[in-house]
């Protein structure tokens, strides 16, 4: 009987403040989506890493005495090379290119992209070249012993590549993270507003029921169940919203780096797990402020 009060109440506050209830929806539903897309980029970075992580390789070239005459790496200079990886602990595979295999490798990657520079590119161009995956990527700093061999002549790694690529991620989860602090922080005061409103308009009914004894659940339950369906309904809209823009604008925008692996997809099953916790969230926040606006602005 209480529990059916206090929601017939709430709804009708709803109806009350309908002009506020609206802008409390649609404030809500922004801010939470802004906040589940802050987590979604998040964690498409973090595969996106792992996508780059598992082609990220050290290029270690070596002089043009060795490239030049040296296709099986049998000369001490590239053996000494070799051996000196083969010593170095985390790394996961050697393998050796000569000159000819790295031309050729060159042309298999940019005669479709590029191939006036395949043209303009002598087969002798290209050293010699040790190809060295690590099992930590980022640990290029145990390759140090190499870099001081004479005949290695340059050591060129990803890594900096991969940096590159994901901060621009980073920078777009931390302006949407921004923003939605912002769109939570209107959402947060249009929450007190409202309470503060529907209590002062029904002041002279919360007054009769607690001096005949009514209890607080029955005085401000319905102000805090108001805002707490006003967000409900917000991130019913903001779920929804986010099902529409990966179907109608992300994945149709991304489709061609989604192809080609140069960045990870968002699923719906990233939706799926984000929306529940982010909904939650929208509610508990919700009811928290409600209590707090009731318990400082409105006389007991």
């Amino acid at each position: 009987m209480a529990l059916g009060y206090v929601i017939r109440e709430a709804f009708r506050g709803l109806g009350r403040n309908f002009t506020m209830t609206i802008a409390l929806i649609i404030t809500t539903s922004i801010s939470l989506a802004l906040l589940a897309t802050g987590f979604l980029v998040t964690n498409m970075t973090e595969r996106t890493k792992d996508i780059y992580l598992d082609r990220v390789e050290v290029m270690i070239q070596l002089d043009e005495n060795t490239s030049a005459n040296d296709p099986e790496c049998t000369s001490e200079e590239c053996v000494e090379v070799r051996d000196t990886l083969e010593g170095i602990e985390g790394i996961d595979s050697i393998t050796y290119r000569s000159r000819e295999a790295s031309y050729e490798r060159f042309v298999e990657v940019f005669q479709n992209t590029d191939p006036v520079l395949v043209q303009e590119t002598s087969p002798d161009a290209l050293p010699a070249a040790f190809h060295v995956r690590l099992a930590d990527p980022l640990a290029v700093d145990i390759l140090d012993p190499v870099r001081e061999l004479p005949q290695v002549t340059n050591v060129i790694d990803q890594v900096d590549d991969l940096r590159g690529a994901t901060d621009n991620l980073d920078s777009i989860r931390n302006a949407t993270f921004l923003i939605a602090a912002v769109q939570l922080l209107a959402s947060i005061f249009l929450i007190a507003n409202m309470v503060q409103i529907a209590a002062y308009n029904r002041r002279e009914e919360t007054e009769i029921m607690r001096i005949v004894g009514a209890s607080r659940f029955y005085t401000q339950g319905p102000f805090v169940l108001e805002a707490i369906i006003a967000t409900l309904i917000g991130a019913v809209f903001a779920t929804v919203g986010l099902f529409l823009g990966k179907e109608l604008v992300i994945d149709k925008a991304l489709q061609g780096l989604y192809e080609s692996q140069l960045i990870a997809p968002v699923t719906t099953n990233d939706i799926w797990l984000i929306a529940p916790a982010i909904s939650a969230f929208g509610v508990v926040i919700a009811g928290v402020i409600a209590q707090l606006t009731l318990r400082f602005y409105v006389r007991k």
